[in-house]
């Protein structure tokens, strides 16, 4: 996937489309006749309830081009959309110039995208965000926070990257921090000095960390610092029109996506990368897929903060 941000959709190919992880589900299997024998022995321990068995999403909106991260937790929010939409593997930091030249219709894209875009419309029927410890947003280091001077960082995520440096610079008291780009999945974490840190996020955030490092979940610390949820990434569309006539669509891949964690993360190629009871857990009790009031309390703090500390205009 590219790093460079998107240019001239004439001379940019479009890009290539996604196959995100949407398996069907598996009917249950029909459970096996009781005998008396059966009815007369001690009580089994209890059986895993069976998944709720997928019901196809009903699509009323045209087809539209929609670009995704491809990470984990957007997969409930997409489920089934590969059947009527079409959908692209995109960096977030691509997404932006890809709604504006309209080689994209909609997009997961990060919040801070909003923030820094005004025109774009949130379309407000789901949100990747979490309530507490997210686990996939994370700094590591070998030393106190406040003396941090450089965060290491890839360059696909604005949000992240912001949400590190308000918390460095307003909660410890580390002014002045570097952001250094490299790319994160062949950097060294354990060679860093003691002044530097890592950025993790997304998927390989969620890989056990080097022993010993120091970890630091921007998802707690926010919910500890504010007691206000936070919102990473919401669906964007290009214009009001769009975001009106997909409205309905995204809601309905949620609602079922929701439903069949466990199908998601059984489909889910990278999923070596940790354990599956793990990632399961991980999608439904760290992730919050909601888009309410109080998430937009949580939205409208998060740049609040990033005015007053200087770190957007």
């Amino acid at each position: 996937m590219s790093e460079t941000p998107a240019t001239n959709p004439a001379a940019t190919p479009a890009p290539k489309p996604a196959t995100p992880a949407t398996p069907a589900a598996t009917p249950a299997a029909a459970a096996p006749a009781t005998t008396p024998a059966a009815a007369a022995a001690p009580a089994a321990a209890a059986t895993v309830a069976a998944p709720a068995p997928a019901v196809p999403v009903k699509f009323i909106a045209r087809p539209m081009n929609i670009g995704v991260a491809p990470f984990l937790n957007s997969q409930p929010l997409i489920w089934d959309m590969k059947n009527h939409h079409k959908l692209f593997n995109v960096a977030p930091a691509e997404m932006v110039q890809m709604l504006k030249d309209g080689r994209l219709d909609v997009a997961l894209a990060p919040i801070v995208v909003k923030f820094l875009n005004p025109e774009l419309q949130v379309v407000p029927v789901a949100a990747i965000g979490s309530k507490g410890p997210v686990k996939s947003v994370r700094l590591l280091g070998n030393a106190p926070w406040r003396i941090m001077q450089r965060i290491y960082a890839d360059k696909r995520s604005q949000t992240s990257v912001l949400l590190a440096r308000l918390i460095l610079k307003k909660w410890y008291g580390a002014k002045d921090v570097e952001v250094k780009t490299v790319d994160m999945e062949t950097f060294r974490v354990a060679g860093i000095k003691p002044w530097e840190s890592v950025l993790q996020f997304g998927d390989i955030a969620l890989e056990m960390p080097p022993t010993g490092m120091n970890v630091l979940d921007l998802g707690a610390e926010w919910a500890l610092r504010t007691q206000k949820p936070f919102v990473y990434a919401v669906w964007m569309a290009r214009d009001v029109q769009v975001a009106r006539e997909i409205e309905m669509d995204l809601l309905a891949c949620k609602n079922e996506g929701v439903k069949h964690y466990q199908e998601i993360v059984d489909g889910y190629h990278g999923i070596w990368v940790f354990h599956k009871p793990q990632a399961k857990e991980y999608l439904e009790k760290n992730i919050d897929y909601a888009y309410t009031p109080k998430e937009v309390q949580g939205q409208m703090e998060f740049q609040k903060l990033l005015k007053e500390e200087g770190l957007i205009i």
